[in-house]
């Protein structure tokens, strides 16, 4: 089972009310995810039409970037709310407008270097509830040290208390 699909079992399982996922792209991990949880509200961060040649190299990114106009359509028949721009700014900006304990549920997977997945991480922490879930995408599991040092969530997750 991929990974994707293994996301849509545990949303199916747990049923979270409220979405929040980094790296929004095209909406279809959205909508896949809306569909298996039947969640009431979906938050979704990504850099959209402010992605540049910089940032893509910087986050090895290496997708088309999405029009956030075309994702809200995609996600028309849903409550969502879309925010456009850096991660690094646009989640403590969102944590500090609606508090601590708000979400059940954060998807990681927007830029890939540990500075940004670890800055996301730490919005996301105190955002998601105590009982609620945060799923990493991004471990790379057969890649050199000197990569994940750089790339991936594989040292945000060594740095998690067991």
């Amino acid at each position: 089972m991929n990974r994707y699909r293994q996301i849509e079992v545990i949303l199916k399982f747990e049923k979270p009310e409220t979405i929040l996922e980094v790296g929004t792209w095209n909406g279809d991990r959205a909508l896949r995810m809306l569909e298996a949880s039947g969640a009431l509200k979906y938050y979704g961060f990504d850099l959209f039409e402010e992605a540049t040649v910089e940032t893509d190299k910087e986050e090895l990114n290496v997708k088309a970037h999405n029009a956030i106009s075309d994702v809200y359509r995609k996600l028309l028949n849903y409550d969502v709310q879309l925010f456009k721009g850096n991660t690094r700014k646009t989640l403590p900006d969102f944590l500090n407008t609606v508090g601590d304990d708000f979400m059940d549920f954060a998807y990681i997977d927007g830029g890939h270097s540990v500075e940004t997945i670890s800055s996301d991480y730490e919005s996301c922490k105190r955002l998601v509830k105590p009982k609620g879930l945060i799923i990493f995408d991004d471990y790379y599991d057969h890649m050199e040290s000197g990569f994940t040092d750089v790339y991936g969530c594989n040292k945000v997750v060594q740095g998690l208390k067991h």
